[in-house]
């Protein structure tokens, strides 16, 4: 199960990787790396006139100083962050002296890319001052979140789901859930729900993952759950309005040019998922799962007609 707990909770560390800046993201990094690398690293914090010594970070076995820099919404304000990167980088090699053999800019910013002025600051400052240095990204933080151990990771993401889990739904958790897709839906969708394709022929077509496919299949049996919860709403509407809901954050999901794996992720984290509470990933997995079957989300398989 270590595989798909990963997939799962890789899941919960994208979609807190988005909300964290500044102190925030500073922490988490430094919680992941000391888990990682125990006594060879030392997180810091400012103390006095001389504050942190620009360093948010130090791995002895490497002598890699890290600065973080997690800016809001992940999007980076390039004069700032060009002058972010000379004033810690000089003042790193100033503080640090021959201690200093690795110099590294931790970086939370939105999809993962680096504006290429800041690339080139960097490279340019490492032949200057002669230190190796260069970026730390998000997926360059997955990275290690997943080399933790396995322990490690429950510790920090919580465990997949599990098809025992699905058993133990309740409405409480199912209307949790949905009250937070409620709060981004349209009020009055009248559309028809089309008949469900095939549920691995759809996964197929849609070219998803062996991970979402087990997550898919843990999730059908939940489905008959959410459609109890659904049909005994006093609005008989609700089910089209969430269906709605859904239709309108794939259709984002898509636009924004993601991989269906990633879209489908984002799709659980939309339903209230992606928390390391283990009923509320459950329930939003069932929720997610339900619309997938219904053909609400997802491309749905065309089918060949034989005149």
């Amino acid at each position: 199960m270590d595989g798909f707990d990963w997939e799962w909770q890789r899941l919960r560390a994208e979609s807190e990787l988005k909300d964290l800046e500044g102190d925030a993201f500073e922490t988490r990094f430094q919680s992941v790396v000391k888990s990682l690398w125990q006594e060879d690293f030392t997180p810091t914090i400012p103390m006095g006139r001389r504050g942190d010594l620009k360093c948010d970070g130090f791995r002895t076995s490497t002598g890699t100083v890290y600065q973080c820099y997690g800016p809001r919404y992940g999007q980076a304000n390039v004069e700032d962050a060009l002058a972010k990167i000379d004033e810690d980088f000089r003042g790193a090699t100033a503080h640090w002296g021959t201690r200093l053999r690795e110099w590294k800019f931790v970086v939370n910013l939105y999809r993962d890319k680096l504006p290429s002025e800041l690339v080139r600051k960097i490279e340019q400052l490492a032949e200057e001052l002669d230190v190796p240095a260069g970026p730390l990204t998000r997926s360059d933080i997955l990275d290690l979140i997943k080399s933790l151990t396995a322990d490690e990771r429950v510790r920090l993401y919580g465990r997949a789901p599990r098809g025992t889990d699905m058993a133990r739904i309740t409405y409480a958790n199912l209307g949790r859930a949905l009250t937070l897709i409620r709060r981004a839906i349209a009020t009055n969708p009248n559309e028809p729900v089309p008949l469900s394709a095939d549920l691995a022929t759809k996964v197929a077509f849609n070219a998803l993952s062996d991970a979402t496919r087990h997550f898919l299949s843990i999730g059908q049996t939940g489905v008959a759950k959410v459609e109890e919860y659904l049909r005994d709403q006093p609005d008989p509407e609700e089910a089209e309005r969430m269906a709605q809901g859904f239709k309108a954050r794939y259709a984002e999901c898509v636009a924004s040019g993601l991989e269906p794996d990633h879209t489908f992720r984002e799709m659980v984290i939309f339903a209230g998922g992606g928390t390391g509470e283990a009923e509320r990933d459950t329930a939003a997995l069932a929720i997610v799962t339900r619309f997938f079957v219904t053909c609400q989300i997802f491309e749905i398989p065309v089918v060949s007609v034989v005149p």
